[in-house]
């Protein structure tokens, strides 16, 4: 009887402690579940890659501004570039500069104006070629003035509000080196100098 008790204790003993563990177990497992879902997600971030702008190059129909003579269209834009007390104008690309092929010719238009209400005045001008040719193109200053055909020096009486439209010509020759050549035009008014301007050609 005794041996029959101690047995069935052993039994029940067993029982529990099998249950314990295994409870245990599952408390162990469900933990380790929880705390992998409370995990919170990695998100990956893509960075969007932006390009630069594209930046353009100037460009200008060359040809627009090549005058071989006067003429009505060019006067009206001219003398409303002057306006009412301006004293030159030209007809010529916003970019500042012109690109010529070796070989070829272009024509330039100006206007010059006496808005001095004192009546009329001497005007004299001279379109002269920069120094800077030398060491630019490899030619002298004398040879670079040649470049220009006609149009160069003119003087004359200009009646007050007068505007006067005129044209400087060049001729390029074909055998020069690429490069930069300037003209600075001067103007002087009863031998007082009343303006200057520059026109630079890019020779390609």
């Amino acid at each position: 009887m005794k041996k029959s008790i101690i047995i069935v204790g052993i039994i029940l003993m067993v029982g529990v402690l099998g249950f314990s563990i295994s409870g245990i177990n599952v408390v162990k497992n469900e933990t380790s579940v929880n705390t992998t879902a409370e995990l919170p997600s990695k998100e990956v971030i893509v960075a969007e890659v932006v390009s630069p702008p594209k930046v353009e190059k100037p460009f200008s129909d060359w040809q627009k501004y090549n005058i071989d003579y006067m003429n009505d269209n060019i006067k009206a834009i001219l003398v409303k570039k002057l306006g009412t007390n301006g004293k030159t104008a030209f007809y010529l690309p916003p970019i500042g500069y012109i690109n010529v092929s070796r070989g070829s010719k272009f024509g330039v238009a100006y206007a010059l104006n006496n808005p001095n209400p004192s009546g009329e005045n001497f005007f004299e001008f001279d379109w002269i070629v920069d120094k800077s040719v030398v060491e630019n193109c490899g030619v002298s200053e004398a040879v670079a003035q040649k470049w220009i055909e006609r149009g160069w020096t003119s003087f004359g009486k200009i009646p007050q509000g007068w505007v006067d439209c005129m044209t400087i010509y060049f001729a390029f020759p074909s055998d020069i080196e690429l490069c930069n050549v300037k003209y600075n035009f001067v103007i002087m008014k009863d031998g007082i100098l009343y303006d200057t301007k520059s026109v630079e050609f890019n020779i390609i």
